[in-house]
């Protein structure tokens, strides 16, 4: 598979590139990611570990709970932002239609005031003008018909003028009725879409209070294991098995679909790829917030206070912002990913690819190309997570990169 990637994203001058590519990439060499390590071990013949086993066990089951009360919060909102999605582009329309009927309703008041004047105007003149007018035309008539013509001919003026002002009053009425109609429609979504904003903000809260259940859950275990070292002593890393599993299951589908891309285009005898450098290519920015609340390497674990290896960087943004594809490509999977949350993984070519999670919803599924800049899910805090925000990656040869340096 070809895409436009190079013609779109190469940045101008491929030696200067290169040249800052390696001088990036032995910057980076210290912040290589690291390898998940073994499953936790307990002696079964030390009291003091088959009782650490026990609290683990029991941490296992009531994590298990807290992450599922979490991931239902979290389809919740994707159905609640779906909804509001849809009601906010009808208040929209609605409310553009509303504004159309207020002016044509105005115009209508207008005008028939102006019929108003007109005919008020018109009596009046007849009626200054009338017996002076009449015995002009009696004492010049040639006969009685010609007199009664004048008189039949004032009372068709006026009868003209009250017949257009029926009309426009007619007009008028119709005018208002689908304003009013509009206006009650208006209302109505405004307020379905007050109740539903309000559903949100429960949800959200209740995802807060889940959020400290799960802390709290956490900070008891590493309590009961008299503390983060006691803990790292029995393999630490199983604790975060979902987060690095996830990754690794990443790393693993698009290693397979890379393989076999690169076979299609031996088959159909397309030159192999040269692989991504570093500051090679520029890749968007998947949500129009520039605010990184985490930066790629080494760091505290927001959940777990322990020193761990943050493979991207978070973006934070608000709930139900659209996340947007970095560049052109073909969607490996959209998924619930564990730790990720709801997450979405493309592949770019030159062996360049990106990850976006903890999504509240997405919009494409496996197999979709997409073009920079394309829609592909919205701002969410699914998987683990302490709020809503873009988890990003950008990944060559399936390993996770500093994605600054391609932004």
């Amino acid at each position: 598979m070809h895409s436009n990637l190079t013609d779109r994203v190469r940045r101008r001058g491929r030696v200067a590139a290169t040249a800052l590519g390696l001088l990036l990439s032995i910057s980076t060499i210290a912040q290589a990611a690291p390898t998940p390590s073994s499953t936790p071990t307990f002696d079964p013949n030390n009291p003091e570990d088959a009782k650490l086993a026990k609290v683990f066990k029991q941490f296992d089951v009531k994590r298990d709970a807290v992450e599922g009360s979490l991931k239902s919060i979290g389809q919740q909102l994707a159905q609640i932002e779906t909804r509001l999605v849809a009601l906010r582009a009808q208040l929209a329309k609605s409310q553009a239609e509303l504004a159309q009927r207020q002016k044509q309703l105005s115009d209508a008041i207008a005008k028939l005031n102006a019929q108003k004047a007109l005919l008020k105007q018109s009596a009046a003149q007849i009626y200054i003008r009338g017996p002076w007018t009449y015995l002009d035309a009696m004492l010049n008539a040639d006969d009685i018909s010609s007199l009664t013509r004048v008189d039949v001919y004032s009372q068709a003026v006026l009868g003209d003028f009250i017949r257009v002002l029926h009309e426009v009053a007619d007009a008028k009425t119709r005018v208002q009725t689908l304003y009013l109609a509009v206006r009650k429609h208006t209302l109505d979504l405004q307020q379905a879409t007050a109740q539903v904003e309000q559903q949100e903000s429960q949800a959200m809260q209740r995802q807060q209070q889940v959020f400290a259940q799960r802390q709290s859950l956490i900070n008891g275990l590493v309590a009961d294991f008299g503390g983060l070292d006691q803990l790292k002593a029995h393999g630490f890393d199983i604790i975060i098995k979902a987060e690095a599993g996830t990754s690794t299951k990443i790393s693993t589908e698009l290693a397979d679909f890379q393989t076999a891309e690169d076979a299609r285009n031996v088959k159909q005898s397309v030159a192999a790829e040269e692989v991504a450098k570093t500051g090679e290519y520029v890749m968007g920015w998947p949500v129009d917030s520039r605010r990184i609340t985490s930066r790629y390497g080494w760091r505290i674990h927001p959940l777990w206070g322990y020193r761990s290896f943050h493979t991207g960087i978070d973006i934070g943004a608000d709930y139900g912002a659209p996340i947007v594809a970095a560049a052109d490509g073909v969607v490996v999977d959209a998924a619930y990913m564990g730790a990720y949350g709801l997450a979405v993984v493309i592949d770019h070519d030159h062996q360049l690819s990106t990850v976006y999670a903890h999504m509240s919803r997405t919009q494409v599924q496996r197999g979709d190309r997409v073009k920079a800049g394309d829609v592909i899910g919205a701002i969410g805090c699914s998987g683990w997570c302490t709020g809503p925000h873009i988890h990003f990656e950008i990944r060559v040869a399936t390993q996770p990169t500093n994605p600054i340096f391609w932004l």
